[in-house]
């Protein structure tokens, strides 16, 4: 049986695996959990609410620009179809080698009919349709290897993941600003 990383665990391993590239990037670790500043940037780790010891866990990237909540952004969104497609392989992997609960009990989960009863060690079945298109993309770990691969498939894409957006997205008032310029024009003085 392989040990599951705790969220305590899995910070701090991660923090280690990716902490030098964002250095040489020019961003700075903060304390506590893996997470990295750059100015107003700040780019953090969020491991899913479901996560447990019996189907594993799983986890995203974010990345915020400004202060501003709605500059909250799931960075993984951005991956090109060539990295889906070698993502979506890792994923799959890395769920086939997840341990099955012992023992393995129905659970009711609701489908698309209602309820149904699904075995616990099949819901951390691999997603393939999370890789195809701008989605929502987390990634399932259970060991530390498995987080080990996840850093191996991040950190040649990191650079172009964190790379600064548009002045417009940045600031998310800019447009605001603009479009208050321009109906100013149209107003009656």
């Amino acid at each position: 049986m392989r040990d599951y990383v705790k969220s305590a665990g899995f910070h701090r391993h991660m923090r280690l695996l990716l902490a030098s590239r964002f250095q040489e990037l020019g961003w700075e670790s903060q304390t506590g959990k893996c997470s990295f500043i750059s100015g107003k940037r700040v780019f953090w780790l969020q491991i899913s609410q479901s996560s447990n010891s019996l189907t594993g866990g799983k986890f995203t990237l974010n990345l915020s620009e400004g202060s501003a909540a709605a500059g909250d952004t799931r960075i993984l969104r951005h991956l090109n179809e060539a990295d889906r497609a070698i993502g979506k392989a890792l994923e799959q992997n890395i769920i086939a080698r997840l341990p099955r609960p012992d023992p393995d009990p129905d659970i009711e989960v609701v489908g698309d009919g209602g309820p149904v009863l699904v075995k616990l060690g099949d819901l951390a079945k691999a997603n393939p349709r999370q890789w195809d298109g701008p989605s929502d993309v987390w990634l399932p770990y259970f060991s530390k290897s498995d987080l080990d691969e996840w850093a191996a498939f991040l950190l040649p894409r990191l650079e172009r993941l964190i790379r600064p957006s548009t002045p417009e997205i940045t600031d998310p008032m800019t447009w605001t600003k603009r479009f208050d310029r321009l109906t100013g024009l149209f107003r009656w003085r």
